[in-house]
């Protein structure tokens, strides 16, 4: 008798085991099932490399109008698993997209029916418009449906100054990156000439004078005058001691420009040289500014600052500044190696402002008139457009510019934070000497001499 009540015993406890597991596995199996339909991730990859951005997201759940996406592919490519699941997380975001993944070898027919002669190649539709991308990344994704969605803008680049060169491949001084960034986004980028004296063209949206070192001349400075009075959109990047009859066309609209060079020892990179720096402050209610998920990067760039223009139309808002300990030098040999040293009553101590926006309301259809200064232009540059948040900042203001608010938001990033972009400022840097080597060293050596104290008054 109590040998059978032991195996019962045990069969009961077996049994319960046995329902526990498959509970178990049927909750995991829910949970799981939950999670697909609704798109439900823990992304806690570097930079979140698995879920889509919030400029993503944005972009498709603003789409009023059905897109049909086909994918083509190669059986066993390494890069179909991610482009499915790309088009997947997309289309649960809308109902607007449909998709469809076709392999190339066995529909021939079809490829070459829509043109396609590339594996991986996948083609946007949306009515008649087309475009088409070979990255299953969800830049280039993302950059399609615009595409096939909004009509493009139109941004012109002035030329002739010695403006970073937005065909130039240099990583120094070119900004073909620039282009590409903004080819990718809504934009046709091309180059401004106004020497000619045919004006800006009627189609300009936006129209970047990007770090001139040769200033303007003043045929060239009335016809911005003109652009601007018709309620046009201009961002200028201008760099210390540059540009002084754009600086004076700017003075005349409250907007004053420092004939100085910023210094910000706490953020600057950490074992770099000085003008190089991490802009430590920016507007957290300014859509440019808010939605920045990493600081920018300026070098050698000058302040910005704003007085009441007296106008009842017209208004400026700040949108970066640097760091408290920051100052501004107006010594110009700093820039060509002389040693920086702050000077009482020539220099002016921080924070500085080094970005304004500066706003003038029309009563007519022409709306209002945007421009937007930056005390630096090399952060555009191929350089250091991918560091930080200069990408964002730059594509964000354009968007602004260009009167299309609703793009606005965080991207994914083109390089993982801690993988491909390593950044730390000389505070950080400090901060990291303090803790390994004086506060944690110094912590154990504390409790050891307190252990060694004990042990001997205790024996």
């Amino acid at each position: 008798m109590a040998g059978a009540s032991v195996v019962r015993g045990l069969a009961a406890r077996w049994f319960q085991l046995i329902v526990a597991c498959i509970g178990t596995a049927l909750l995991l199996v829910a949970i799981t099932s939950v999670a697909y339909v609704h798109n439900i991730r823990w992304d806690l990859s570097p930079g979140s490399r698995f879920t889509l951005s919030d400029h993503a997201l944005g972009v498709l759940r603003d789409l009023d109008q059905p897109i049909k996406i086909t994918g083509f592919i190669r059986t066993q490519d390494a890069r179909n698993i991610v482009l499915k699941d790309l088009l997947w997380q997309a289309s649960r975001e809308t109902d607007m997209i449909t998709y469809s993944v076709v392999d190339v070898n066995r529909n021939p027919t079809l490829a070459k029916k829509m043109g396609v002669g590339a594996y991986g190649s996948s083609v946007v539709e949306s009515g008649v418009r087309r475009s088409e991308f070979s990255m299953p990344n969800e830049q280039s994704l993302i950059s399609a449906i615009v595409h096939v969605t909004r009509p493009a803008k139109q941004v012109y680049t002035l030329t002739g100054h010695g403006e970073c060169d937005t065909a130039s491949t240099d990583r120094r001084h070119g900004c073909s990156l620039m282009r590409v960034a903004l080819s990718r986004e809504l934009y046709r980028v091309s180059e401004l000439n106004l020497l000619d004296g045919s004006g800006v063209p009627d189609d300009a949206d936006v129209v970047i004078v990007a770090g001139p070192d040769r200033d303007l001349t003043a045929d060239e400075i009335a016809t911005l005058e003109d652009y601007l009075a018709n309620g046009g959109d201009l961002l200028l990047l201008l760099d210390p001691f540059s540009a002084p009859r754009v600086v004076a066309m700017l003075a005349d609209r409250g907007i004053d420009l420092g004939d100085d060079v910023v210094l910000d020892p706490d953020n600057r990179l950490g074992g770099g040289e000085v003008f190089t720096s991490a802009i430590a402050q920016r507007n957290e209610r300014h859509l440019v500014t808010y939605g920045l998920d990493a600081l920018p990067m300026f070098s050698s760039y000058r302040s910005v600052t704003t007085r009441e223009s007296g106008a009842d139309d017209e208004r400026t808002e700040w949108l970066l500044r640097s760091g408290d300990n920051s100052w501004g030098s107006h010594d110009p040999d700093v820039l060509r190696g002389k040693r920086a040293q702050f000077v009482a009553g020539r220099d002016v101590n921080g924070p500085l402002t080094v970005g304004i926006e500066f706003v003038k309301e029309f009563d007519d259809d022409r709306g209002e008139g945007r421009i937007i200064v930056y005390g630096d232009s090399d952060f555009v540059s191929n350089r250091y457009l991918d560091y930080l948040g200069n990408r964002d900042l730059l594509i964000n203001t354009v968007d602004w510019l260009a009167k299309e608010d609703q793009l606005i938001a965080p991207r994914a990033k083109e390089k993982t934070p801690g993988v491909n972009v390593f950044f730390v400022t000389s505070e950080q840097q400090h901060e990291m000497f303090r803790s390994a080597v004086l506060i944690q060293p110094g912590i154990f050596l504390t409790i050891g001499i307190v252990v060694f104290l004990w042990r001997r008054w205790s024996s």
